[in-house]
């Protein structure tokens, strides 16, 4: 059973054991980062093709800011189920903001294969379709800004490093005395001395980055809304964090900079801030709004400017969090990682 980079997930013959746990540090192991780039590149084709199901995912407020998610998708012969929570309210708490959990079933008997840590997961899944799109829009760029850092981001610059030419990292938070044990785990992570700055503004980053990322849970912009700071500009703006419709982490003037916006989701639509104001709004017209997946696979054809913003926007589905799942499963099948499981029914 081999992965299949044409059709982005491998068929499973029904050879079915134990049911394997997987935990984070089972898969950091399993998959790199290259690996996972190019999973969710096939992925975005599986998308594009159609050859999948995938119910509306649904979304629960538990209190407040925080929430709960229920994510799954039916993919080759895998079913996919994602449990996710984000808690804003976590960062007090010294606990991640989002977490979550993947179980994978065999679509023909329904016998688990897989549970697995979704936390490690989603931010190595995430990360993996921002550097989709940097290979897409800015392949050549040699700096990269991330606004928040959380676990989010380390994979988001993790992801910025595999997917070009990265010289220079600068680094913005609201918390500044984050910033010192968010280096030091990048270093860790990535094992690369390329060079790290903090900046003391949102302005400072913006004007030394070719790519700006945004891995933030906020309701609001975190990018000023002028539109001196987007006007003759060429840069890559990757919104991660807005998943909800009363988020957004962009301003208006922004994306009346941009001839095109890019998305990852057509879901969006109908649950991102980020996505459903600027159509709302008439900032962007809704044709201007283009799947990711068309330009992978030649859908669509765009011809962009040199003198003004590229804008992608991803809030992923359960299709990418399927893919990469059974990627792993498989890999850790490959490479004897877990714990197996005998339930009872499965005797």
């Amino acid at each position: 059973m081999m992965w299949s980079r044409t059709n982005g997930i491998r068929d499973d013959k029904g050879e079915i054991g134990s049911l394997i746990i997987l935990s984070e540090k089972d898969v950091k192991r399993a998959v790199a980062m290259k690996e996972a780039i190019q999973v969710m590149k096939d992925a975005f084709i599986q998308y594009a093709r159609g050859d999948y199901v995938m119910p509306a995912r649904n979304f629960y407020q538990v209190e407040d800011e925080d929430y709960f998610l229920l994510m799954s998708s039916f993919v080759k012969d895998v079913i996919g189920l994602k449990v996710a929570t984000s808690f804003p309210s976590n960062r007090n708490r010294n606990v991640p903001v989002t977490q979550a959990m993947i179980l994978l079933m065999h679509r023909k008997t329904g016998k688990p294969l897989a549970m697995m840590s979704g936390t490690m997961l989603t931010a190595i899944k995430t990360g993996a379709v921002s550097g989709v799109a940097i290979q897409q829009f800015k392949q050549d760029a040699k700096s990269v800004g991330l606004i928040g850092t959380g676990q989010q981001g380390l994979y988001q610059l993790l992801a910025a490093l595999e997917s070009a030419n990265i010289k220079n990292i600068y680094l913005y938070n609201r918390s500044e005395h984050k910033i010192k044990s968010f280096i030091e785990q990048f270093r860790r992570l990535s094992n690369s001395d390329v060079h790290i700055e903090q900046m003391g503004s949102v302005e400072a980053l913006l004007d030394k980055s070719e790519i700006v990322i945004t891995a933030t849970t906020s309701f609001t912009p975190v990018i000023p809304d002028v539109p001196e700071l987007y006007q003759n500009q060429d840069k890559l703006f990757v919104a991660v964090g807005s998943f909800d419709a009363a988020m957004r982490e962009l301003p208006e003037s922004l994306f009346r900079s941009a001839t095109y916006y890019f998305i990852d989701s057509e879901d969006g639509k109908k649950e991102c801030g980020d996505i459903i104001d600027p159509i709302r709004n008439k900032w962007m017209e809704e044709d201007d709004v283009i799947l990711l997946s068309d330009i992978l696979t030649g859908k669509r054809q765009v011809h962009l400017k040199s003198n003004e913003p590229i804008v992608f926007k991803t809030v992923s589905m359960a299709l990418f969090d399927t893919c990469i799942g059974y990627f792993v499963y498989h890999k850790a099948k490959e490479f004897n990682l877990g714990q197996k499981v005998d339930l009872s029914f499965m005797n």
